[in-house]
């Protein structure tokens, strides 16, 4: 039998999808939005919850997923990042910062084996880090061996730069201890904590990353604010044979947004490569003309076919947000291109108007992240443990974070273990 999982705050189903791949019985997906149900629905097993979690409690959750308290596997939760992320507003008292407190609330009314938390490295630091300490805190306090990390989806497969901040924890009395849970990078050359968010990787240690070329270039054109429904090509190589499983010439979302005739101009100008700093100051926007050329690298950025794609956002459907304009053609990528990136088969349809469907896209975990850490889960509760995460945190020390990326103990205790850990880190 397959081990039982609720994805709360599940959007369109990035991560229901990943850990539906790593054979987990999806019992419920909780999430606010109609247009996410939509998708849900169309596209994954399980039942769907639509309300809001601040109103729900967790006898309604397992009564819908059919367990009691102790018997689920897996409570994932995804709590929106907008919030926490440095691309966002960084207002400590946006309420969509505390969410975090109720999947603490339902995980000590669910008691599952173990609990996930995805967002983004932006939690990090938020206030300090007083966010992060304070759901590692809880999930200690409600019984939980916790632990977290950052992981970056181009190294679990997902053909995109994406960060996101993990947190692993598993209920004491599976005698787990903190750390376990965090799958080994499948691709490249670094292993978790040996490369940063938002600085840059050597191309040596971004080998076996999948490419733009290798993602999307397989898709037909397409004229901005226009649609393609039917692909004019065979697919090219692992990536895209896996993307196009199971189809018979069917193409769905292939939208490319609308663009006004300036900025056509204007990206009919810029070479693969190349972003605002390139075009005649007289044709940028005017808020744009007074910038200075060391901000804002990435806004109109064309993208390049042997490039790693940047994180995909909501707004990918206008140049000026960063690199999401086509490596040839003049317009931003498509829903579906963006969708390839998070790691959707094109199988996968979103529903719901335009503006929705970029914003369920946009704000999706990517799914072969969420598929490899949904294994390696797995396998740690089958009691398969892997390797234990090891200074996760090395390049940007945190300083109550242990070792293998725990909450450490009280202040009391944190001289002596601080002292331990450096000289670990010494040998």
């Amino acid at each position: 039998m397959d081990p039982a999982v609720i994805d709360l705050f599940c959007g369109a189903g990035g991560a229901s999808l990943g850990l539906v791949k790593a054979d987990w019985d999806l019992r419920l997906a909780v999430d606010t939005d109609p247009s996410c149900a939509r998708t849900h629905t169309a596209n994954l097993p399980g039942q769907f919850m639509l309300g809001d979690l601040r109103e729900l409690d967790g006898a309604a959750l397992m009564d819908a997923a059919g367990v009691a308290p102790g018997e689920l596997d897996l409570l994932f939760a995804g709590p929106p990042c907008q919030g926490f992320s440095i691309i966002g507003s960084r207002v400590i008292w946006d309420e969509r910062n505390n969410l975090f407190q109720e999947v603490l609330r339902l995980a000590s009314q669910l008691q599952p084996r173990c609990v996930v938390i995805e967002n983004v490295p932006g939690l990090a630091t938020l206030a300090k880090g007083a966010y992060l300490h304070a759901i590692l805190e809880g999930l200690t306090a409600h019984g939980y061996r916790a632990a977290c990390a950052e992981l970056l989806a181009a190294q679990y497969g997902a053909p995109q730069m994406r960060w996101r901040l993990i947190i692993i924890g598993w209920r004491e009395n599976l005698g787990i201890p903190a750390g376990y849970g965090f799958p080994r990078p499948t691709v490249g050359a670094a292993e978790i904590g040996e490369l940063l968010p938002n600085c840059t990787i050597p191309a040596w240690q971004m080998k076996g990353f999948v490419t733009t070329a290798e993602a999307i270039s397989d898709l037909p054109p397409v004229e901005a604010g226009e649609e393609a429904s039917h692909y004019a090509g065979p697919p090219v190589g692992p990536f895209q044979n896996a993307m196009r499983a199971g189809l018979n010439g069917q193409l769905n979302n292939h939208y490319a947004a609308r663009l006004s005739p300036a900025n056509l101009e204007r990206l009919a100008l810029i070479e693969p490569g190349q972003d605002w700093r390139d075009l005649p100051r007289e044709m940028l926007p005017g808020s744009m003309q007074r910038a200075l050329r060391k901000d804002h690298t990435r806004r109109y950025r064309r993208m390049t076919w042997d490039g790693v794609p940047r994180a995909v956002i909501t707004r990918f459907r206008d140049p000026k947000s960063g690199e999401y304009t086509h490596p040839e053609q003049n317009r931003t990528i498509t829903i579906r291109e963006a969708a390839r990136l998070q790691g959707f088969p094109d199988r996968f349809v979103f529903h719901g108007d335009r503006s929705s469907q970029y914003d369920q896209v946009g704000n999706a975990v990517p799914v072969p992240l969420a598929e490899a850490i949904a294994g390696e889960v797995r396998r740690c509760l089958d009691g398969q443990l892997g390797d234990r995460l090891w200074a996760p945190f090395r390049r940007r020390p945190i300083p109550f974070l242990g070792p293998h990326g725990e909450l450490l103990p009280a202040l009391t205790e944190l001289p002596m273990m601080t002292a331990g850990f450096e000289a670990e880190l010494d040998t």
